[in-house]
Order: C-alpha cells, then structure tokens, then sequence
C-alpha cells in the first residue's frame, strides 16, 4: 500500500498544467493528493508508524546509560577549637559510570511487539489509503459538479437568449403597431425572470468551483478551463465480478484484516508473561578523589568496579492478571473477527444497491436525454409556430420552460449517474487501482 501511495504521488510532476488555466481530472487529481490537508495529516501519522516500526522499539536491545558526577568541597576548620585539624580541608572527586541492561528473553515478547508494530504501520497506511480514495471520490463528483453547472449555464444562457429575441421582436412589432402590448410585457417578465434564474446559476457555478479547490487545496478563487468532457462511458458491470473485486480490493475489509492481525499479536504478547524473564545486567564504575590539608600535598585515590549479573524472574501469581489479560485479548480477536463479518454483509448490501441504483440511473438518463432531445426539437417548431401566429406567448413560453426543465434534469441525472458509477468503483477499490494506472 505504501508502495502505491508513493506511485500516486509520483504523478505530481505535471500538476504544473493547473497554473496554465487548463485542468484535467486527472491534474485535479495530483494536486489534490500533493496539497489535500487531510492527505498530508494522514501521510504524516504514517510517516510516524515507520518510524516506530524497528527492533528496538520493540525491546530486542539492550539499553545502555553513562552517568558522571564531581564533587567540590571545602571546609575552613582554621578557627574552630573542636576541630581535630584545625586548618583548611580541600577534596575533591570524579565519580563515573557505564550500565547495559539487557532483556535476553521475555516469553517470545519482542517478536510479537515487531510484528504488532509492523501492522500498526500498515494499519496507518491503510487509513491513509481511505482518506486518499474518499478525496479522489469527492474530486471526481466535483469535477464534474463544476462542468453540469456550466451546463446548467449555457443553458439558461440560451433560454434567457430567447426570451431577448423574443421580446425584441414584439418590441419591433409594437412600434410599427402589428402587435398587442400584452405580448411585450409577457416577453419582458419572461427575460426579467430567466434573468435572475442565470445570476442564481452563476452563483451556484462559482461555488461549485470553491469547492473543488477546496478539495485540491488550492486557493478558493483559483480560476481555470476545465479541460476533460463530462463522463459519458457507463457500461454494465456483472454483480459478480464487482463482489469478488470488493471482497479482495475494498480498503476497509483491508484494514478490518489488519485489525485483526494487531489482536492476534496482542495476544501473543499477553500470554508472553507466562514465560520467565532473563536478563543481564552489566557495567563498570568508578571513582577519582583528591584530598589536601591546609598548605601539605594533596592526597589521589582512585577506584574502579566491573561487574555482570544474569537475572531470572518469573511471575508466579499475580491475582489473575496475566490469564485475564490472555482472555480480553481472544475476546478482541472474537470481536473483530464477527466485526469483518459484519462489515463483509454491509458492503454486500450496499455493493447490491449501488448496482442497482447505477443501472437504475442509467435507464433514468437515457429516458432524460431523450426527453431532453424531443423538448428541443419541439422549442424549434414552437419559433416557427409562434412567428406564424399559431401559437400565443403563453404556449411558447410554457414550451421554453419545458426545454429548461428537460435539459437540467438530463444534466442532473448524467450527475446522478457519475455519483453512481464512482461509488461502485470506491465499493470495488478502484479508485486507488485506476488513479495509479492513470
């Protein structure tokens, strides 16, 4: 996993296609994982569990401690009657010292604490991987997002163009006197309307914008062309293919593994205080003074000391402690182990759903497209129509609004669908998978 993580990262080197006004999905995808806050959070606490990952974290070495002292003391017994020399008492020392503590065994703790450590650093990296597929997820919908709110724009753009020609036609026609007044004013009130609706859009467009940088990290009013068309390939997926992709990809059954990995370890690590402890214990020390009275030589004295002990101990009882510890850690393991059963049933359920709704959407897209395509078709013969005098204001207006409604529910169910289809493949663990082949 970690492996993949840095390949990802590695892609970052043509993120410099985002300063040129020009963004890709798969640009806004490094920039995201090069500055996502929450990316570099959990790219950081990994960086943490590696370090912690070594031998002597866990305990296989010893510990050695060097201590030094010196000592001054001067004492002026020159006037003091009760003194037994009565004169100036100088001495001084160095006192020093080396100390190996050494666990030579410990009931097989050592190996079960590397192995733990080594999970909790891959528990790291797989949380990271989480975090790092829900920001690709969050991108993606965005991204996209962005581009159905310029859509929805031109759209409105379009309609609001035709009430304009509308209402100056009828304003042409009112002065020369070959139309009613009523026409102009319905005219007018449809461009004041479609008006707003666009100043409406255009904020919902900016914000939408705001938000994919927000998830990039990038500056909130960072402006640029965004260069990949909406997403127009959604093939069908055989249930079975995507449950055996989840069941051996989805991260979070990857890190319930791990989970249970760390519990096992724990329990290994419980049933080490069943076995004696040996230890040694080894050093050396030693002492340097001098000592002079009054104005007569000073007096050296020095001494040194080696010394190695072995130690055996061995917990004989303790009030349970040890097989109660041994049993909470086998019940941890119990639990996690009906936790990935769980969460095994969960996903299957939500796997079955996300199918369902994908294939769902993509017939509601269709039917909308459709839709869609037959209100333009029908807005065209309705210009023809009203400029012959077949049809009223009212009609063409309410056939416009059709057209409107038509086209952003085709472009709210081409969103749908995206949503859809990405959740399948964060289901599945594609997303990491795709984003590293990219």
């Amino acid at each position: 996993m970690l492996k993949l993580m840095l390949t990802i990262f590695l892609l970052s080197a043509s993120v410099l296609a985002f300063a040129q006004n020009s963004l890709t999905l798969k640009n806004a995808i490094e920039v995201a994982l090069q500055n996502n806050f929450q990316i570099q959070i959990t790219q950081l606490q990994s960086a943490q569990a590696k370090i912690n990952n070594t031998w002597g974290q866990a305990g296989r070495y010893p510990s050695i401690s060097l201590a030094m002292s010196q000592g001054n003391n001067i004492s002026d017994q020159s006037k003091n009657p009760t003194s037994f020399i009565q004169a100036l008492l100088i001495s001084n020392s160095v006192q020093g010292g080396l100390d190996l503590n050494w666990t030579l065994f410990n009931g097989f703790a050592v190996k079960a604490n590397k192995n733990r450590l080594a999970q909790v650093q891959e528990q790291s990296e797989g949380n990271a991987a989480v975090v790092i597929e829900n920001t690709i997820q969050a991108l993606i919908l965005s991204y996209y997002n962005v581009q159905i709110q310029e859509s929805k724009l031109e759209l409105l753009r379009d309609v609001l163009q035709t009430s304009k020609n509308k209402y100056d036609y009828n304003k042409l026609k009112t002065e020369i006197g070959t139309s009613v007044s009523s026409d102009l004013l319905q005219f007018q009130n449809q461009v004041l309307i479609d008006s707003a609706s666009l100043m409406l859009q255009e904020i919902a467009h900016r914000n939408a914008r705001r938000n994919l940088n927000i998830i990039m990290g990038a500056e909130s009013e960072q402006n640029y062309e965004l260069a990949d068309v909406l997403m127009d390939d959604f093939p069908s997926y055989d249930y079975s293919d995507l449950q055996s992709k989840m069941e051996s990809n989805n991260q979070n059954i990857k890190n319930q593994y791990i989970n249970e990995e760390i519990f096992r370890q724990d329990v290994l690590i419980a049933k080490s205080s069943m076995f004696p402890v040996i230890s040694f214990n080894a050093g050396a020390s030693g002492n340097s003074s001098s000592y002079r009275i009054a104005d007569f030589p000073s007096q050296q004295g020095a001494n040194l000391n080696y010394y190695g002990n072995f130690s055996l101990s061995f917990n004989v009882f303790n009030g349970g402690r040890v097989k109660r510890a041994i049993q909470s850690a086998d019940i941890q393991t119990k639990i996690n182990g009906l936790q990935i059963t769980e969460l095994k049933q969960t996903l299957n359920r939500d796997l079955i759903r996300a199918h369902e709704l994908y294939e769902m959407r993509k017939k509601v897209y269709a039917l909308n497209t459709e839709s869609a395509s037959v209100a333009l078709k029908n807005l065209e013969i309705a210009q023809e129509k009203y400029d012959r005098g077949i049809i009223n204001s009212f009609n063409f207006r309410d056939i416009n609004i059709t057209y409107l409604n038509t086209g952003i529910a085709s472009l709210e169910s081409l969103y749908n669908l995206v949503d859809a289809k990405t959740d399948l493949i964060r289901l599945t663990g594609g997303l990491l998978q795709e984003s590293a082949s990219e």
